[in-house]
């Protein structure tokens, strides 16, 4: 697109932009803030539910577990015999007759009995008794211990096919060792309960707990909101300072650099222009070969006139016009073009502080000048884009002749004073100033501001 159809969209937006420049500072990191806020609460609120989650079902299904063992161990005492061992009728038979009362207390709805070698000694389900099945590793071990195991039912093994016929899919098991009456021999008791006992309890401890913790962690991250209101008016009330500051340096810098390009231009520059006066004067009555060489002279003097003056252009302070940098690049594109050069400009439409046009502005206009002097293009692209978090990226690209990085650095050390005083005033304001080129290949000045600076 060309530079100078372009200026009317341009100056409509730089207005608008200019409008929102207020809250370009404060908005970014406030809402960034706000949503790191709402993303820590949604993850740490995940992460409570399923912690939460574990502990109370870990929880409920151990205190189902102890109530079930007391219950068991308490109702079963006096029924756990030798006479069972034997497997004689009248120790089953007292059995059956208690099923009404082991089975009226504790929610228990299965109740089996075994010997060491896996046989099933007594069963509400009849069914079951007699038969023989294999003990796992752990249910061995609670013969010589006496302790207790809780878990969460295997019903895939092959003495759980009854409760799967009816119509049962979880249920909580508890196994435990267990002496006879007469304390000479060991039983392995296995009970099974509701899975609906451990439902009930975790949702009790659920609703007593996470209330508390989703509340405070809400408060916690609500609190967060009016901090980062602070932390974000002091960010941008002290960049709004250190701008201001700035603006002070440059103001300066400018009236200094006025002041010396008008010494220049009033002395120095105007005696040369009167010495060439002279000179051609003096050709003109003089005779050869001595008006040769007066012309000479004279010739030699107009071209550091020119030199001088170019110097001047070059330093004098450039202002961000009212419609915008971009506007402010008019005059040296034209003049690009009209040597035949192809500008292509690729802007961005964001809001811009004052600082941050005048330096987009000094940056490209020094490069374009560059380009005119040196780099003997035929394309040039000049391209600004909004990154994320803010980031502004400018982009002033040409195919030239381009350098090595060591005549790039040479040129800032040995008195390449526009690229230096741009590198300065980038560092001023708090941004990346960077240029690559390869020989044969052209230039890439790149200028780099951050959201927040």
């Amino acid at each position: 697109m060309e530079l100078l159809s372009e200026q009317p969209l341009v100056q409509a937006e730089a207005t608008e932009t200019r409008e929102r420049l207020g809250t370009r500072g404060l908005t970014v990191p406030v809402v960034l803030s706000i949503i790191g806020s709402l993303l820590a609460f949604i993850a740490i609120a995940i992460g409570l539910f399923y912690a939460t989650e574990r502990g109370a079902v870990s929880e409920a299904l151990h205190e189902a577990g102890d109530a079930g063992e007391l219950t068991a161990r308490v109702a079963l005492a006096p029924l756990l015999t030798e006479e069972l061992l034997a497997g004689e009728p009248e120790a089953i038979a007292a059995l059956d007759a208690a099923e009404p009362m082991l089975f009226s207390t504790g929610h228990m709805v299965r109740l089996k009995i075994w010997s060491k070698d896996g046989v099933v000694l007594w069963s509400d389900e009849h069914q079951l008794i007699g038969q023989q099945f294999d003990l796992q590793p752990d249910e061995f071990e609670l013969f010589d211990t006496l302790g207790a195991q809780v878990d969460v039912s295997d019903l895939s093994k092959i003495e759980n096919q009854l409760e799967v016929a009816q119509g049962n899919t979880k249920l909580v098991e508890v196994y435990f060792g267990a002496t006879t009456a007469d304390r000479q021999n060991r039983v392995l008791v296995e009970t099974y309960y509701p899975y609906s006992l451990v439902t009930t309890r975790a949702d009790e401890l659920r609703s007593r707990f996470m209330p508390l913790l989703i509340g405070g962690l809400a408060i916690l991250t609500l609190a967060q909101v009016p901090l980062a209101f602070l932390l974000a008016r002091r960010l941008s009330k002290s960049t709004r300072e250190r701008e201001r500051l700035l603006e002070r340096v440059i103001t300066a810098s400018d009236a200094e650099r006025r002041r010396i390009s008008a010494g220049v231009h009033d002395g120095p520059v105007q005696d040369l222009i009167g010495i060439t006066y002279t000179l051609d004067a003096k050709a003109d009555a003089a005779v050869s070969p001595m008006k040769e060489s007066l012309k000479e002279v004279a010739g030699s003097t107009r071209t550091i006139i020119r030199q001088l003056r170019s110097v001047l252009n070059s330093i004098y302070p450039v202002e961000v016009p009212e419609g915008g940098w971009a506007i402010g690049l008019a005059d040296l594109v034209a003049a690009l073009q009209s040597d035949g050069v192809d500008v292509t400009l690729d802007i961005a439409s964001v809001p811009l502080a004052p600082m941050d046009e005048l330096l987009f502005l000094r940056v490209t206009r020094e490069a374009l000048r560059n380009v005119a002097t040196h780099a003997d293009a035929s394309h040039v692209l000049i391209q600004l884009e909004q990154q994320r978090l803010g980031r502004l990226v400018l982009h002033v690209i040409d195919d030239g002749r381009g350098f090595t990085a060591a005549n790039a650095d040479s040129s800032r050390s040995e008195g390449h004073l526009g690229l230096q005083l741009l590198y300065d005033l980038a560092h001023d304001v708090g941004a990346d100033l960077t240029i690559g080129s390869s020989p044969g290949v052209g230039t890439n000045l790149r200028l780099e501001l951050t959201g927040q600076r």
